[in-house]
């Protein structure tokens, strides 16, 4: 048996922590790098629980609240993003360690929230502000990954398959509660910058070249953590930028804080539909047996 990695070892000493602080284990894990909306309130027999009460989490995530509960039936673990920077001398996984956490708890799937910017103009087919980029495929133009020096974990394989990484059935569902909703979504291409700087109009028309319509900073981490641990993914990138419109950090802020109502009311749906599919299953099972 090879050896375990840093990683393995730090999650290992944080769940043992969240078992002892008798958190839930997650069927779900929503990671919310837009902010929390409403969903924490939503949520019953819950509770929270600071990062730094789980013996092993990096030092980026101490301050970063785990908040944790049901909603429709389901066990889910909530938080928002951790800041970009990492302490000194933390490896690249830490960006991302909750991903593995959630997933050695017993997570089947992560639901990744973040900002997104259109490609192409609005006027050449490209996405609308307002638009739920619900991506089906990803292009990483990060120059980075979280996946380095983990070739010793035994919480992955070495080289994850990335090309079931996306939840093609989650997708769907939410492609259809959009639509009962009243809410424009489409599948996209996601191209995985680095940021923090915000794209230029030859950038964006290079990503669209590629096949990419809309852009997303730090959205491959999670990706590959995901990929990494077994993870179905859903990531969600709500347009807050138009192609080829010039940017302006307080509309994108405006309209990002317009979005999150319709964010929260699509992720409460998205989960009520999968324990409703869930509970059907089962009923099917029943009569066959």
């Amino acid at each position: 048996m090879k050896p375990s990695s840093e990683l393995d070892d730090n999650v290992a000493r944080a769940l043992q922590a969240a078992d002892r602080a008798k958190l839930p284990r997650p069927a779900a894990v929503l990671s919310l790098a837009t902010g929390l909306g409403t969903l924490a309130g939503r949520l019953t027999n819950s509770g929270r629980l600071p990062f730094s009460k789980l013996d092993g989490a990096p030092q980026r995530w101490r301050d970063v609240l785990l908040h944790y509960g049901e909603l429709e039936g389901a066990t889910l673990w909530l938080y928002e993003d951790a800041p970009a920077d990492a302490a000194a001398g933390e490896p690249a996984w830490s960006a991302v360690f909750p991903v593995w956490l959630a997933g050695a708890a017993g997570a089947a799937t992560l639901i990744h929230v973040c900002a997104g910017a259109a490609t192409a103009p609005a006027a050449a087919g490209g996405l609308r502000a307002g638009t739920l980029a619900l991506v089906r495929d990803h292009l990483n133009l990060s120059g980075g990954t979280p996946l380095v020096g983990l070739g010793a974990s035994r919480l992955g394989a070495q080289f994850p398959d990335q090309t079931r990484t996306h939840d093609a059935h989650l997708r769907r569902q939410a492609v259809a509660l959009c639509a009962q909703l009243g809410l424009e979504a489409r599948e996209c291409v996601a191209a995985c910058t680095l940021g923090p700087t915000l794209e230029t109009p030859a950038e964006r028309a290079a990503w669209a070249t590629l096949g990419a319509q809309v852009s997303a900073q730090r959205l491959i981490e999670p990706l590959h953590a995901a990929a990494h641990a077994g993870l179905g993914v859903l990531a969600v990138a709500p347009v807050i930028a138009e192609g080829g419109e010039e940017l302006d950090l307080a509309k994108l802020a405006a309209r990002a804080s317009a979005l999150a109502p319709a964010i929260d009311d699509l992720l409460v749906q998205l989960v009520r539909a999968a324990r409703v599919e869930a509970f059907e299953r089962s009923r099917e099972g029943r009569r066959e047996a």
